[in-house]
């Protein structure tokens, strides 16, 4: 694909031109189609290709975001204001204005947004134009895909063919993102044959499912995982629960699945809530096992070599659980009634008794939020770091930071290092005046696109975005023995295999992940 001559913010894709707008030194598009709006007969099927276009589609409003509930801020308590949609399947594009110094195009990161598979958008409050890190050399791209019953609704045992892949309508979607880019992004600047996939929580564990897909074969060049990891995915059990409380919300049963084609979009977020709202919905929804997108675990699959030769930068924060609890006071008390249902109570006792002892510092509630963040994040993440090093060069971080303006008790709190990333730049007046926090947040987000380009996170001969940047200590590899892990706090610091005795407690432990809160009949 080219740009016509004529005009630098018009770009041909396969489907048609589409127009963009100038962005303070850099050109965005936004709200671009990947795939067919996914209504009626064609909600729960697998994304089809778009429709083409004739002359030039305006590319400079986002597109409506997926059907999700209204976030509540949490400290005006106002609901967003947001744009919901069933025909959601839109991306973003910002590029430098400049021309690529490499005649094949500028490296491409793809965002690939959290929210528990129920909330989020690509071009989200925080993200927006992803103007930071494309400052930074980048051709950068967001995307809306599914989310909750619209994209990971189990059918498949109930319809046959016509709605096999339902289960993982969402993880579909970013699969057909990520073929658009592959095919398009020339076009923009881009390069399509150097993709790196980032994201946090949800985000980062699709970057997982993706990475082990076989139908992503050759379209990931490099990954950044935060607080993922590959082991929440839903069985068949799992899902199939999940289905019977959504269908009985709904007032629909098994033999009337056909009815759901009809339902209003709205209801299916209704039905959701009255299962679970805010953090507790989280986890209730997600990608389920099977073809052709998830024919395995994706940490069996990744550490079979499945991702072999794609680079992971990858990390999980040191209090993962203090978000939750911020959010919802009995966040940590779920611990015990997790530990047990997963492994006994016998080895629960056991499990709460050696983290007592490995963190002496915490109290009863932090060390039940240590458990939390663990199983969900912690362990999966340094699983998933230890399955790909044995086929590509990884790099692991521990984020403990504490960006300017967050609370003091956040600190490591579950998705402050995104927070940290694209934000960096709005710091740049503190970090030139000697603060810490904010010098670690430019670090990370100058670490970041670094590693996006192709180098190590660390690599002191890149491109720097300012002369003045603070820059992390060296940053060794990740691998068996040492396992060299970067501590990203106000005194960044590698460390090799830092909190070693919490990962022993979980060491020989398997368990099928499911949601924190108990919920009626799942």
């Amino acid at each position: 694909m080219a740009r016509p001559a004529n005009d630098m913010l018009v770009v041909s894709t396969a489907d048609g031109e589409v127009r963009g707008a100038d962005l303070e030194g850099l050109q965005v598009w936004r709200g671009i189609p990947y795939a067919r709006p996914p209504v009626g007969p064609l909600r729960f099927a697998a994304p089809q290709a778009p429709e083409s276009w004739r002359g030039v589609r305006q590319a400079v409003e986002p597109a409506p975001v997926a059907w999700q509930s209204l976030a509540v801020n949490m400290v005006t308590g106002e609901q967003a204001e947001l744009d919901r949609d069933e025909d959601c399947l839109y991306l973003n594009v910002t590029a430098p204005a400049d021309p690529s110094p490499d005649v094949a195009g500028y490296p491409v990161l793809i965002w690939v947004h959290g929210g528990g598979y129920v909330q989020g958008a690509g071009a989200g409050d925080l993200v927006g134009d992803a103007a930071g890190l494309s400052r930074r050399g980048l051709v950068v791209v967001t995307f809306n895909y599914r989310l909750g019953a619209l994209g990971f609704l189990h059918l498949g045992d109930l319809t046959g063919a016509e709605f096999i892949s339902s289960g993982h309508a969402g993880l579909l979607d970013q699969v057909a993102a990520l073929r658009w880019v592959h095919a398009n992004i020339s076009g923009f600047g881009g390069d399509p044959q150097r993709i790196t996939l980032y994201g946090v929580s949800a985000g980062a564990k699709s970057i997982a499912n993706l990475m082990a897909s076989p139908l992503t074969a050759g379209l990931i060049s490099r990954a950044i995982s935060a607080s993922g990891g590959g082991e929440h995915v839903a069985n068949h059990e799992q899902a199939t629960r999940v289905r019977h409380r959504l269908l009985r919300e709904l007032g629909i049963d098994d033999d009337r699945i056909a009815l759901l084609t009809q339902v209003p979009a709205a209801e299916f977020v209704l039905a959701q809530e009255a299962i679970a709202t805010g953090p507790a919905g989280t986890w209730v929804w997600r990608p389920v096992l099977g073809d052709p997108a998830l024919p395995a675990p994706p940490v069996r699959a990744i550490a079979s070599g499945a991702a072999a030769g794609i680079p992971m930068l990858i990390g999980s924060n040191g209090n993962e659980g203090a978000t939750y609890q911020l959010v919802d006071r009995t966040a940590a008390e779920q611990a015990p009634r997790v530990l047990a249902e997963l492994f006994g109570q016998a080895s629960a006792d056991n499990m709460l008794a050696a983290y007592a002892s490995a963190r002496p510092e915490l109290d009863e509630t932090g060390i039940w939020l240590a458990v939390l963040g663990a199983e969900r994040y912690g362990i999966p993440t340094y699983r998933l770091a230890r399955a790909q090093s044995a086929h590509a060069p990884v790099w692991r971080y521990r984020f403990d930071g504490c960006p300017p303006g967050a609370p003091a008790e956040l600190a490591g709190g579950h998705g402050l290092d995104m927070f940290a990333v694209w934000s960096a730049d709005e710091f740049a007046g503190a970090a030139w005046n000697g603060h810490a926090e904010a010098q670690l947040c430019l670090a990370m987000a100058d670490a970041w696109a670094r590693f996006s380009r192709g180098g190590s996170p660390s690599a002191l001969s890149a491109k720097r975005s300012d002369d003045r940047a603070p820059e992390l200590p060296r940053w060794d590899e990740f691998g068996a023995g040492d396992e060299l892990t970067m501590i990203l706090d106000a005194s960044p610091r590698l460390e090799p295999g830092p909190r070693q005795a919490e990962l022993d407690i979980w060491e020989s432990r398997v368990w099928q992940s499911g949601t924190w809160w108990h919920f009626d009949g799942m």
